[in-house]
Order: structure tokens, then sequence, then C-alpha cells
């Protein structure tokens, strides 16, 4: 009796662990040239070069070439891997530098998906520019809407709350 109900036990289990949604969506790394597939556990061993104050990550040496002969090409893909690789994190609005932070602001806040990456806009209209964009990866993703949305993660827990940092 008691080896049926351990057994019964066992396989409650198991299918009601299969039918939890993951908590965390995890987004995949590309390389930033190639666009190849790169194996986020195993970081330590690939290519990269040092990009703002951070590291992007390659297949190959030949991709990390092309990247350093003109990282300009290849600085949306590059600023979005620096947030795929929790090295920066989203501040503000990348459309308009708006508060996300605020109780204020959260009430307001509108998620996107881009990429497999959750991105918050700050208003209704944030996403309204974002909902017309031919290019939505380039309107968030871009070094202009990087400079007004994201900054170094590390950075974070140093600044005083409310202040925003010079770039």
């Amino acid at each position: 009796m008691k080896h049926l109900l351990l057994g019964i036990a066992l396989i409650l289990s198991v299918s009601s662990a299969a039918d939890e949604p993951k908590k965390t969506k995890d987004t995949k790394l590309f390389c930033v040239v190639s666009g190849d597939e790169i194996d986020k556990n195993n970081l330590n061993d690939q290519d990269y070069s040092k990009y703002k104050e951070g590291k992007v990550y390659f297949c190959c040496g030949g991709c990390k070439m092309d990247f350093d002969e003109d990282p300009k090409k290849f600085s949306t893909k590059a600023n979005f891997q620096l947030v795929a690789t929790k090295q920066y994190e989203q501040t503000a609005c990348p459309v308009n530098s708006g508060s996300i932070i605020s109780e204020k602001a959260k009430k307001k806040l509108k998620k996107v998906t881009v990429n497999g990456m959750e991105v918050d806009l700050c208003c209704p209209g944030c996403l309204k520019k974002y909902t017309k964009s031919k290019d939505k990866f380039s309107l968030l993703f871009s070094d202009k809407a990087y400079e007004k949305g994201f900054d170094v993660a590390s950075q974070q827990a140093k600044k005083p709350s409310g202040k925003t940092s010079k770039k």
C-alpha cells in the first residue's frame, strides 16, 4: 500500500511540475554579426569584444574581427546582447526617457516583447510609436534609444534614487 501511495504521489508531482509555466522567459543569445546562436552556459569560452561598459560575444573569431572593424554597424544588436546577458538593464523608457520606476509610472507602464525580451514603455503614447514602427527592434535598442533607457547593471545599485547618470 505504501508503494502504491508513493507511486501516485510521484506521478502527481511530476505531472504538476510539467504543467507549471516558466517563471522567466529565457532570451536566446545570438552572435551580433552572423546571427548564429551562442551557448549562454559557455560564455567564458566564447570570443568577445569590449563594448561600452560590457562584453559582446561572438560565435567565432571572424565575426569578432568584423565587429571590431565597424562596431557602429552592429550597435543595435550589440546593445540588445548587453541587456540579454544582464550586463545592462532597463532604467527608463527607451522611446522618450520616461520613468518606469515610480509608483505613478508603474500604473501607466506598457510591456512589449521584442526578440523574446520584455521591455517597459512608459505610456500609451510610446506604445503607439512602438506599434506604428516598422523597425521595432531599432526603436528600442538603437544607440539613441539605449542612451535613454538602459544603463550598466552594476551601476544601478550605486546610484541614488531619483537621479539620472550623465553619459
